[in-house]
């Protein structure tokens, strides 16, 4: 497929005695992959080794789309913005249909290059490249406030919220009020996040208590109905799906082959929980990070009725004792949802608010309806959709 050539142009913003900024804007090489793990201190972490091997994880190894999609943006010789694309794959109606669709993701920008016209002019040229090699769609489930914003303003669509829920302990809540307190008062906000250090609430150690009271080895499946992995059974939980019905909404192919490459993600760590007996009846995935600064997530949640899922939600909030928990609700079915309120899930606050943003790549479908195998694209009732298919999942 045809590559995007390199485009220059020049910001408006004039600095440094009336000069303009230069940018140059290119396609990923390899060579590029030094640079793109330093950039992104600004975003992964402050690890540039371990923001190598994210970067290798998320787009050199993706399973659907092998080519590495990111999108560069060099001021000189410098790399000073980013913006990637990585591979989704889709099913939709009964028998399903597939579709690939590119995930525009990552958009870094070096704080000395910002309000100067990169995020549109990186977007424009990666709408540009995925439009040359054949795609339709592209798709977002993680866009910031400010990167949603400034999709809708090039004629991306949302589709609507994910109806965030959360469950805090009273500790936690104090905390959060007493941190956002803080963060407005002169000289002391940045010592807003130490807080919750003082306190405990980073601690990395956040599954001690739920491996405590739950059976880890592979042999409790023998001796209890409920255990506790840190790595997935990738084959026994495509079984399961496989054998569950499906209504024919769009949603994320969960096979093995996505099993064992999404949940590599270096960035994460996670924990699963099974119901298990002669076969596997449910699981449940927990997943933090070291930005998630002691929360925890519900990342996907399956089981073959209503009295498994019933009993991994209880084990995780009584066993788990977290104390700050998260979910997403807008696409489970009214039973789901009914068995967050009853264990104390409640709408989360604002802050939390992500949504799916869809955009046709066919400039004369923009004003147009957006179909996926007959469904619409930008009405969240189509979809069916976990917090793992996002990248905060």
């Amino acid at each position: 497929m045809p590559r995007a050539c390199s485009i220059s142009f020049q910001s408006t913003s004039v600095t440094n005695g009336g000069l303009m900024d230069s940018y140059r804007i290119v396609s990923y090489g390899v060579e590029h992959k030094p640079l793109v793990a330093e950039l992104a201190r600004h975003l992964w972490s402050s690890d540039v080794q371990l923001n190598a091997r994210y970067l290798d994880w998320k787009y050199h190894r993706n399973p659907y789309i092998r080519e590495p999609l990111l999108y560069l943006a060099f001021s000189g010789e410098q790399l000073v913005g980013m913006r990637g694309a990585f591979g989704s794959k889709w099913e939709v109606g009964d028998p399903p249909e597939c579709f690939i669709l590119p995930y525009p993701d990552d958009l870094i920008v070096d704080p000395a290059h910002r309000v100067k016209g990169l995020h549109r002019r990186l977007m424009e040229f990666a709408l540009d490249d995925l439009k040359q090699r054949g795609f339709h769609y592209v798709v977002n489930l993680s866009a910031s406030q400010v990167t949603a914003l400034g999709s809708l303003r090039m004629k991306w669509r949302n589709a609507g919220g994910f109806k965030p829920v959360l469950r805090r302990t009273r500790l936690r809540a104090s905390i959060d009020r007493l941190v956002s307190h803080v963060r407005r008062w002169p000289f002391l906000w940045r010592w807003a996040e130490d807080i919750e250090g003082i306190f405990g609430l980073t601690d990395d150690r956040v599954f001690d208590r739920i491996e405590a009271r739950l059976l880890t080895g592979h042999e409790a499946r023998q001796k209890s109905s409920l255990l506790i992995r840190s790595t997935p059974l990738v084959r026994e939980m495509a079984e399961l799906l496989a054998g569950l019905p499906r209504d024919g909404r769009i949603r994320h192919i969960r096979d093995e082959a996505y099993f064992e490459w999404r949940y590599r993600n270096p960035l994460n760590t996670y924990r699963f929980v099974y119901a298990a007996g002669d076969r596997l009846e449910g699981f449940l995935v927990l997943k933090t990070s070291w930005a998630d600064r002691g929360r925890v997530r519900i990342v996907d949640w399956e089981g073959r009725d209503d009295r498994v899922l019933e009993e991994l939600l209880a084990a995780v909030v009584t066993c788990g004792g977290f104390q700050e928990l998260h979910a997403w609700t807008a696409t489970l079915a009214p039973s789901a949802c009914s068995m967050y309120e009853r264990h104390g899930f409640e709408p989360a606050r604002r802050g939390y608010e992500t949504s799916v943003l869809v955009r046709s790549l066919q400039e004369g479908e923009l004003n147009k309806e957006l179909l996926l195998g007959g469904r619409r694209l930008d009405s969240v009732e189509s979809w069916d959709l976990r917090m793992i298919n996002s990248m905060q999942g």
